[in-house]
């Protein structure tokens, strides 16, 4: 009996686990059941909560549209029976002539009984004359002053129109509050000769609104120039320019429904409607509030359900496939972090690559250059031996031309040799080349010995190798000007070179305290002073020389440096 129950014991202890797998499995199937049958769920309550939201919108929209365009329609209807009205004065037989005091005496009965107008006023359209104004109380003032411009378009159209105006103060007295002019051609004969302008005051709008208002609305006209017309509540704020947003929208359309904020600050949910007869825009807004409440009565149900629905779907997504994708997460992660290794070691193998290129072209570009720098100074040096050899045995007259071709030649040769210990192989000193400069001209002349003295005030300058070889003729062009004219015979004296920055341009002197230059030949001139003028034009600088008995010559010149030229020009000049 004991041996039965221990087996029957260790069967069920082998049973447990398979039933609690069981379970599980049973569990899972359920949840997945479960899922499948809330997704119509929540996707059947987001469209009937949209569908809900969208019919409340439309609903909200079309009553307001539909009150403002009652609006509006309300306010073009006591305006054309003021037109009318004001037609119906355009076609007095005093207006025939027009004869003045008949049309006075017309106006002022007119004014006494009659509509809701303060003033009448006739205008001459070519002239632009005011013929006859008719106040009808003295504390109104004079009627408004008619618009010359809207005279001229009433006239050429032939049609009337309707313009507000803000309050303001009339040659008379005070005019507290708004007026609408009422313009209308007067046709004599199929020409209109001259403009009736009546002047109404806008409390015959607002009495239009008050009776149209509603309790739960807030109703407004703007007239064409965004100014608050009327006002159904708060109508302390007529006169005023309406909100921004307002002016905005009207702007860009006739009619349409949005969201705004008030004068005095309330949330409204606004439609407007602009009219074609006045240009004047009828607003219908009601207190955001109510729409908000109007919506969630009829959605906060569905929110609920579907919020709980979100909620259930979310947890048993969760719980299905988080070991999923927990597993794939993994798997993904190790092969971006293998094939992102490979990669960081391909890049950093190519850019170091890369960098060592450069690095080579750079210095093999370093030194083809200092060699054709190097080679063009040994050139030079040549010729200008081979120069020095020519003219050993002539004349000193003879000697003059070899002597000045040596000078340029040394001021190229001085050139590539400060290019040649440059830093950046493009540019030199102008401060150290004028330093040698001024010393091997000075000696070429004989300075010391005829008590010439020289001093040199230059401040640090880099001159890029285009402006700086024409730079140097120019200035041993000028210093030969001084040694050689400004000291004759056994005179002494100063010769001063100066360079400094002026603003983004460079600027080189040369002056003396002798004599100056002499006066040109008539109908020479010589190679020096051309050749100065051709080189200054050339790298864009502003030449200023002396007048004879001058002593002061000066070039300024521009400092931008031009890109160095490319490796292959390079090779092909050197070769």
């Amino acid at each position: 009996m004991k041996a039965a129950e221990t087996t029957f014991e260790m069967e069920a202890t082998r049973r447990r686990p398979e039933e609690r797998r069981l379970a599980l499995r049973t569990l899972y199937v359920l949840a997945v059941a479960a899922l499948a049958a809330l997704v119509p769920l929540i996707l059947f309550a987001g469209l009937w909560l949209r569908s809900e939201l969208a019919q409340s919108q439309r609903d909200m929209e079309t009553y307001l549209a539909d009150r403002v365009k009652a609006l509006s329609q309300q306010v073009d209807a006591q305006m054309r029976q003021q037109l009318s009205l004001v037609t119906a004065v355009s076609a007095l037989p005093s207006l025939d002539g027009p004869d003045p005091a008949a049309f006075l005496a017309d106006a002022s009965r007119l004014l006494t009984g009659g509509p809701r107008w303060h003033a009448l006023t006739l205008v001459e359209v070519e002239s632009g004359r005011t013929l006859v104004s008719a106040p009808q109380e003295a504390e109104t003032g004079q009627p408004l002053t008619p618009s010359a411009e809207l005279v001229r378009q009433v006239a050429t159209s032939r049609q009337p129109a309707v313009r507000a105006f803000p309050p303001g103060t009339g040659t008379g007295g005070a005019r507290p509050e708004q007026q609408i002019a009422l313009y209308i051609p007067v046709i004599r004969n199929g020409t209109p000769g001259h403009v009736l302008v009546a002047a109404a005051r806008a409390s015959a709008v607002q009495d239009v609104l008050m009776a149209a208002a509603t309790p739960e609305l807030l109703t407004v006209v703007i007239d064409g120039s965004g100014r608050v017309l009327a006002r159904s509540r708060g109508p302390d704020l007529t006169g005023q320019q309406a909100n921004a947003d307002l002016r905005g929208v009207i702007d860009e359309r006739p009619t349409g429904v949005f969201a705004a904020r008030t004068l005095d600050g309330q949330e409204v949910f606004t439609a407007f409607q602009r009219s074609p007869l006045t240009g004047w825009t009828a607003v219908a807004a009601m207190d955001r509030g109510r729409y908000a409440a109007l919506s969630n009565r009829s959605t906060f149900a569905t929110l609920a359900a579907g919020l709980l629905s979100l909620t259930l779907a979310a947890v048993l997504a969760i719980v299905l496939s988080y070991n999923v994708v927990q597993s794939r997460v993994n798997h993904e992660r190790l092969a971006a972090s293998r094939a992102l290794s490979d990669l960081d070691a391909r890049l950093l193998a190519a850019t170091q690559d890369a960098l060592a290129e450069q690095r080579k072209a750079a210095t093999e570009r370093e030194v083809l250059l200092r060699e054709i720098y190097h080679r063009v100074k040994n050139n030079l040096q040549i010729v200008q031996s081979l120069l020095r050899l020519g003219a050993r045995d002539l004349s000193p007259e003879q000697q003059e031309p070899f002597e000045a071709a040596v000078r340029r030649i040394g001021a190229m040769a001085r050139v590539h040799t400060l290019l040649y210990n440059s830093p950046d192989l493009a540019s030199v000193d102008l401060r150290d080349y004028l330093d040698d400069l001024t010393e091997e001209v000075a000696s070429s002349f004989g300075a010391q010995e005829r008590g010439i003295k020289v001093v040199l005030d230059a401040q640090p300058m880099r001159v890029p190798l285009d402006t700086a070889v024409p730079l140097a003729f120019i200035a041993v062009e000028l210093l030969t000007n001084a040694f050689r004219h400004a000291f004759p015979g056994d005179r002494t004296g100063t010769v001063t070179v100066r360079s400094y920055l002026s603003g983004e341009r460079g600027v080189l002197e040369v002056s003396d305290d002798g004599i100056g230059l002499p006066e040109a030949r008539p109908g020479r001139r010589s190679l020096g002073l051309t050749i100065v003028t051709k080189l200054a034009r050339q790298i864009e600088g502003e030449l200023e020389m002396p007048p004879p008995g001058g002593s002061l010559a000066r070039i300024a010149f521009p400092l931008d440096a031009k890109p160095a030229p490319p490796l292959p020009g390079i090779a092909k000049a050197a070769g």
